[in-house]
């Protein structure tokens, strides 16, 4: 009797962890603090890049889970809850294409924020996607860190001499 009840717990506990990543919203608010947010899952170049834009002297709010980007993009960034970063770091893939297309509203409600978008892996999908967001700067895989650190520095460097 007690091993069915816990196989019949297990079951229940199963399907609401499913619900929960079949798109449900974590119903927290996503906060970041920084004049760069970046946007990436992977654990090791997300602290190569942090430590790269620290040496710049960046603030940096970072986002690691792309369903708290896709909260965070299409809700409290699009309607003005938060502060708009100075610069918006991304990793294109992690976003997927619910991420992308927030962050296609985020950039034509908001064109002077500046985006990288990058990836190490693309396809021709992915590609379309990316160019369709206005503004935003493409890294692909051949770019390196001292590309996205120059890029970054001279885009902050032009929005902060034009605002």
């Amino acid at each position: 009797m007690q091993a069915s009840a816990v196989l019949s717990q297990q079951g229940e506990s199963s399907r609401a962890g499913r619900s929960m990543f079949r798109g449900e919203s974590r119903k927290r608010p996503v906060v970041f603090h920084g004049q760069v947010l970046l946007i990436e899952n992977l654990k090791e170049r997300r602290q190569v890049m942090c430590d790269m834009l620290a040496q710049e002297r960046f603030e940096i709010g970072v986002v690691e889970d792309s369903r708290d980007a896709v909260q965070l993009l299409s809700g409290e960034l699009l309607s003005g809850q938060m502060q708009m970063p100075e610069l918006i770091l991304c990793n294109a893939r992690m976003l997927g294409d619910a991420g992308l297309a927030a962050l296609e509203r985020l950039c034509a409600s908001n064109p002077d924020v500046p985006v990288i978008l990058y990836s190490a892996f693309t396809n021709p999908r992915l590609r379309e996607r990316m160019a369709r967001i206005r503004g935003a700067w493409i890294l692909d895989h051949s770019a390196d860190l001292e590309d996205l650190r120059s890029a970054a520095v001279s885009l902050v460097a032009s929005r902060q001499t034009s605002v």
